[in-house]
């Protein structure tokens, strides 16, 4: 499973916020908890790894940023979502 201290510090960071600033660290821990779901559910089963924590991070944050906007993800999200998925199914 992902360190969701670790994740927070890094969705704080891509988001220009301070370390001490919690007034969203529980809609912010709720959105990372949605993005590792999501994941898996299109079949990526998350290991804990750096980069599986980097990508539920960086989907974290593109949901966030973009609730309110109609469209799909930018092709370099769902490069790595690919890539990922494959990586997994190789023997």
């Amino acid at each position: 499973m992902i360190d969701q201290t670790q994740a927070l510090a890094l969705i704080k960071a891509r988001l220009n916020r301070t370390p001490g600033d919690t007034s969203l660290d529980v809609y912010l821990l709720a959105r990372l908890d949605a993005a590792a779901a999501q994941l898996e559910k299109t079949g990526i089963r998350l290991t804990g790894g750096i980069d599986d924590m980097l990508l539920t991070v960086d989907l974290a944050v593109y949901n966030y940023q973009n609730r309110d906007k109609e469209g799909r993800e930018p092709d370099w999200l769902r490069a790595r979502k690919r890539e990922r998925w494959v990586q997994q199914r190789d023997p």
